[in-house]
């Protein structure tokens, strides 16, 4: 075992050896489960994530398009990369840094989306070796994401606990177009609840109360890809909201004291390239985009929502900065599909004022350094972070430490309702105590 050393991240560390395999995610699709073990013996374990709203600028997913197997989604061309020509590459080699390591395997690739060696073969690499080089110094993964991030070793005095956004509900392509919105999520206000876990009780308490009058109104309880409540029954996107506020009543809370809500829109699901306009399905309403903003006008004003995701198609700059604009005063702004966790699209954003918040998912941009680099530019300009799953899970909890690693303020990790998703709240739960936040 290696001493624990004053900085890691100029430590030298050597791989020994490298093996990947096809696994299931949450969707029952392929995806990618890779092992890095060191000399020193230690084992780094990594299980990548795969999206269903995908942006049109996220890194490329190595598939076998082959029809015969998972209907074209299997990942065996990828896990061959990685143990041929990936392993060859790697084992015997020395990195001194977790940058230097994910720098070879982009250098490798060389295409600006990874689609040579797939972003999703580069990802499980270089999550499982930072996992290594955390098993092999005994340090927790956060220690070690921070000291990453930092460029440092960090102090656990600094360590902050998220904000969580729990979904409750769904719609859209994760929730069978229950409602034309993705996603409708809790946000609990910490300085009131005081504690994470404190904030968790509460929004599960909530779920629950939303399960009953869903079951009272006799709509169905079925749950949508992320574990939100999907029912078809539903007559207008307006009407989750009130079910969800019925159920924080319910539940014993108080609107905007204890809870406000977040929507992820998905905006560019329903909107029709061709036409230049927003079809939402619930309703048959067709909507420009002056009339889709102020529907999310009315939406603001009538409900407690602090947060909207992805509010306009994600080709749309100059409506980005026109609706950042009028409402970047009043709630979160949060680019994903717009964004895609590239620091160049950030920047972009910053410099025509699109956004006030940044959804952040590594399976975007493709490695941990690159999601690192996104969080830092982030919050460096004074925007939200918000670090989140994606609809094809696994039990990894990778970006419960990624989230508390970072100054990012925001987890967005689904409902507490699938395992997958509660992997990621109970590694929360678990940092938290040890802390003793």
């Amino acid at each position: 075992m290696y001493k624990y050393p004053n900085n890691i991240t100029t430590t030298i560390m050597k791989i020994k050896n490298i093996h990947a395999r096809e696994i299931l995610d949450s969707n029952g699709y392929p995806t990618i489960s890779t092992e890095i073990e060191v000399w020193s013996g230690e084992i780094g374990r990594a299980e990548v994530p795969s999206g269903t709203s995908t942006g049109k600028t996220e890194v490329v997913e190595m598939r076998d398009q082959n029809p015969d197997r998972y209907n074209g989604k299997g990942v065996l061309k990828a896990v061959e990369i990685i143990n041929t020509k990936l392993k060859d590459l790697l084992v015997d080699k020395e990195f001194t840094s977790q940058k230097e390591f994910d720098q070879m395997l982009i250098d490798t690739d060389g295409a600006e989306f990874k689609e040579k060696l797939g972003g999703n073969t580069i990802l499980s690499c270089s999550m499982a070796f930072a996992r290594a080089v955390t098993n092999a110094f005994g340090l927790q993964l956060y220690e070690y994401l921070a000291m990453a991030y930092w460029d440092k070793q960090y102090n656990n005095k600094n360590f902050k606990l998220p904000t969580p956004q729990i979904l409750v509900m769904e719609g859209a392509k994760h929730g069978n177009w229950a409602t034309d919105i993705q996603e409708y999520m809790l946000v609990p206000n910490i300085e009131t609840f005081k504690t994470f876990s404190e904030a968790l009780r509460a929004s599960t308490e909530v779920f629950h109360h939303i399960h009953e009058i869903l079951d009272s109104k006799q709509y169905s309880v079925g749950l949508g890809l992320e574990g939100g409540y999907a029912p078809k029954e539903l007559k207008s996107n307006e009407e989750a909201l009130e079910i969800i506020l019925d159920g924080i009543n319910k539940a014993g809370f108080e609107i905007n004291t204890h809870f406000t809500l977040a929507l992820d829109l998905a905006s560019s699901e329903f909107f029709n390239e061709e036409k230049g306009i927003y079809h939402l399905k619930t309703g048959n309403k067709i909507l420009s985009r002056d009339e889709f903003i102020s529907l999310q006008q009315e939406w603001v004003n009538n409900y407690p929502i602090s947060s909207i995701e992805d509010p306009l198609h994600q080709d749309d700059w100059e409506g980005w900065s026109i609706y950042t604009q009028k409402f970047g005063e009043k709630i979160m702004v949060v680019g994903d599909d717009l964004i895609t966790t590239n620091t160049k699209r950030i920047s972009k954003a910053i410099e025509n004022n699109s956004i006030n918040s940044v959804l952040i998912k590594l399976n975007q941009i493709g490695t941990v350094s690159e999601t690192l680099d996104a969080i830092r530019t982030t919050v460096e300009n004074n925007l939200n972070a918000i670090v989140s799953h994606r609809s094809g899970e696994t039990n990894d909890d990778f970006i419960a430490d990624l989230v508390m690693a970072t100054p990012a303020q925001f987890c967005k990790f689904g409902a507490p309702s699938k395992g997958e998703r509660i992997v990621k709240y109970n590694r929360l739960l678990d940092i938290e105590q040890r802390l003793g936040a």
